[in-house]
């Protein structure tokens, strides 16, 4: 009878230790979950907004992105210098230049500078100047910002292409117009006027071009 005793003690301890094996495990797989719950919870909690995201890239804690290569980016601080180490750029407005209600960052410089949107949590290169024959601005036109590349680069010759988005990655409506001498190789045979390549009167086009520049903002 003693050895029955003994024999059941045995095992009740073994079944006490299995269970509290079994308990251990339990806790420290609900510790894990809760370790990434609270992960998840504090990154939604810290996601930051259009603005703020803009505010760290102009303190340098987040780089942009160049839309047409995702996979690289850049920091405030690769901004160029010119040779007496003056700054050519510099931080412009905030304006809702893709009309989707929020505001991108203008950054000025030279050919029109850069300008900067945020969307997927990160600051993306929206529209860059590049050079003499792309230089960037915008302007308003029927209620809507559009973005203006001009090229005026060549005496008798002139070019410009706008581009109005919905969003920065919907590109809604484009318009080419511009002007050039009737003949490239005598100055003065006068000027023929296009507008989305149909050719148009010098009235007409006046009359385009005078909205078009009235509301026109340099970002040089």
């Amino acid at each position: 009878m003693k050895k029955n005793v003994v024999g059941l003690i045995g095992i009740l301890i073994v079944m006490s230790l299995t269970a509290c094996g079994n308990k251990t495990e339990i806790s420290e797989e609900t510790t894990q979950n809760d370790v990434q719950t609270d992960m998840v919870y504090n990154a939604y909690k810290n996601k930051m907004t259009a603005e703020e995201l803009l505010d760290a890239f102009i303190d340098g804690s987040v780089d942009a992105v160049d839309t047409a290569d995702p996979s690289s980016a850049w920091n405030i601080s690769d901004l160029n210098k010119d040779s007496q180490g003056e700054e050519l750029y510099s931080i412009g407005e905030r304006v809702d230049l893709d009309n989707d209600g929020e505001n991108e960052l203008v950054i000025c410089g030279p050919y029109g500078g850069i300008y900067l949107d945020c969307r997927d949590d990160k600051v993306y290169e929206f529209a860059r100047g590049d050079g003499s024959a792309i230089v960037l601005s915008y302007t308003y036109y029927n209620g809507d910002v559009w973005i203006m590349y001009s090229n005026d680069m060549n005496a008798g010759y002139e070019t410009y292409h706008m581009e109005k988005y919905e969003g920065a990655d919907n590109l809604a409506a484009e318009m080419n117009f511009g002007e050039e001498l009737i003949d490239e190789n005598d100055p003065d045979s006068g000027m023929k006027y296009f507008w989305n390549g149909k050719e148009v009167s010098n009235d007409e086009y006046d009359a385009f071009c005078s909205k078009i520049f009235a509301a026109q903002e340099n970002t040089n």
